[in-house]
């Protein structure tokens, strides 16, 4: 038995990529965002992240590095909550408006990244700061963890009190 399934293992280490390997990874389910709306989702948030790393970075090196943590904090926190409250009158509207937030939170959450940690190595004692610093980068973990499952509740209640169609069939009336 353990040799049949190394003889499938190797035909499929040696087969070729073929148009159902990309097939398989576009499968639609409903309710979700169509491949390039959501790649556009998720890429603004990357280059937002990009540009505040390194905007944020230098810029705490010149005004303090405390109080540029705290920019960044608000700005977290103002783009989450006006990414979730997107508002158009269609879905071009909504997505873009979307696009726009994700981008100011991810350049916040850029900023948040290099700020964190040298703070914490700069005010953590020498016996303590290897685990501090540990600590900063499981938190990322942590919150990626816990907005998930934030997003999953909020979302079933949503979706049980409203029965909202999906993505696709929304048809938004004009104002």
């Amino acid at each position: 038995m353990a040799r049949e399934q190394l003889q499938v293992l190797s035909a499929l280490d040696l087969a070729r990529t073929q148009l159902y390997h990309f097939t398989a990874i576009g499968a639609q389910k409903p309710g979700t965002l169509p491949p390039s709306v959501s790649a556009a989702v998720n890429g603004v948030a990357l280059c937002g992240t990009l540009a505040g790393q390194l905007f944020f970075g230098w810029l705490g090196d010149k005004m303090g590095r405390k109080s540029v943590y705290g920019i960044t904090l608000i700005l977290m926190v103002v783009c989450s909550v006006a990414s979730g409250l997107s508002f158009g009158n269609e879905r071009k509207g909504v997505m873009a408006t979307l696009c726009f937030f994700r981008f100011w939170l991810g350049f916040g959450i850029g900023g948040d990244y290099p700020l964190s940690a040298t703070i914490m190595s700069e005010y953590a004692n020498k016996k303590t700061r290897g685990a501090f610093i540990a600590a900063v980068f499981a938190m990322q973990g942590f919150g990626i963890l816990a907005g998930g499952i934030v997003s999953l509740v909020v979302s079933a209640a949503f979706d049980h009190r409203f029965n909202a169609p999906s993505y696709e069939k929304t048809q938004l009336a004009p104002l």
